[in-house]
């Protein structure tokens, strides 16, 4: 029987408490809505850097963009997710972070996710009605255009939450690029972006992968997730002298960032053969500026390419490509510890996060 109430943990600016609220859950939904009770929801960097006050935000808000959970009303309109499955109460599903209007200049070129009039989860007030628009709370209202994905049953909750957002990202930024089977890839920074890129470019057909981080502990889970060789800046100061040697002076074919850190742009086209792609997808915020020598990028042939966030057929291709790898990789570590969905259970989640002593924990809801 469906709770008339739900618990939702409210973001309410930077430097003021997360507040509990009780929201009343709506008996009857649009038709084209889905109300989905929230399995697990896991804690991005974003999140955390909301609530450090590091961008500015929407309040009051339901932070939260990670998420599976179950159906438990359909709209009468929805009969089937992104890819033809029919979809049923009880069914586990995740879906896209992001909805466009399927109308505008960039919805109408690939890129929904810059829409005109986007919305998305965990990104928007929740103060007016339904209120349930993120994942730190027991229910979420899917709204119109949101392409849903019905989960496999050969994935965990786990394996498959971080996909909405990080996954989903990594292969957006490998389908810009034409990402193809090469002979070496360099990832720059092995956080939860950098490990799964490690897993899908080997997955992909890299034949030596190369991860690059400042704590050991992440290069060594990195090896993990198919990383041929670590390199520790804080022990090797050089890595792009390291890598040249590991490539026998060819240099990598991709270069990834993934860092967040502008000042190692320099350094990954510096680590590129001629010929070479660098993606960038780590520094996001404004303000990340540096100073490159031009001619590199010229003499060398490099082409450069960035994006931020993901077309739906790049969710789809995540959840495949964990699918095809399961095996292989261990995607379950990347989740955890697990916290309630408390005023304190977010609050503990999002400084474990903070003191880098865990990639994604996860917000569950006992």
């Amino acid at each position: 029987m469906l709770n008339e109430n739900g618990t939702a943990i409210i973001f309410q600016g930077s430097g003021k408490p997360l507040e509990k609220v009780v929201y009343q859950i709506p008996k009857k939904i649009e038709p084209d809505e889905i109300l989905v009770k929230i399995s697990l929801c896991t804690v991005c960097g974003s999140d955390l850097h909301t609530w450090l006050g590091e961008r500015p935000f929407p309040t009051n808000c339901i932070l939260g963009h990670e998420i599976v959970g179950k159906i438990v009303n359909v709209g009468e309109k929805v009969k089937e997710d992104y890819v033809g499955n029919q979809l049923t109460v009880g069914d586990r599903i995740t879906w896209s972070m992001t909805i466009g209007c399927n109308d505008c200049f960039f919805c109408n070129v690939g890129l929904p996710q810059k829409c005109h009039d986007m919305f998305k989860y965990g990104h928007v007030s929740s103060k007016d009605h339904p209120h349930f628009t993120g994942g730190f709370a027991q229910y979420i209202i899917l709204k119109k255009g949101t392409y849903i994905f019905k989960i496999p049953t050969t994935l965990s909750d786990k394996e498959v939450a971080p996909l909405m957002c990080v996954g989903a990202t990594v292969v957006s930024g490998l389908s810009a690029s034409n990402f193809q089977p090469c002979d070496f890839v360099v990832i720059q920074g092995v956080g939860a972006f950098g490990l799964y890129a490690c897993a899908f470019t080997k997955q992909l057909g890299a034949k030596t992968v190369i991860a690059i981080d400042k704590i050991d502990k992440r290069l060594e889970l990195a090896k993990q997730f198919g990383a041929d060789f670590g390199i520790n800046i804080n022990s090797n100061p050089d890595p792009v002298k390291e890598v040249r040697k590991i490539t026998s002076e060819q240099g990598a074919d991709f270069v990834i960032e993934m860092t967040g850190d502008p000042t190692v742009v320099k350094q990954g086209i510096e680590m590129l053969r001629i010929g070479g792609k660098y993606v960038i997808l780590g520094a996001i915020y404004p303000n990340s500026n540096i100073t490159i020598d031009v001619s590199m990028i010229i003499l060398k042939c490099i082409e450069i390419f960035g994006m931020h966030n993901y077309h739906p057929t790049n969710l789809k291709k995540a959840i495949e490509l964990v699918v095809e790898s399961k095996k292989k990789f261990p995607y379950e570590k990347l989740v955890g510890p697990d916290f309630p969905l408390s005023v304190q259970g977010v609050e503990d989640a999002l400084t474990f996060l903070n003191s880098k002593k865990s990639i994604r924990p996860a917000i569950i809801d006992n």
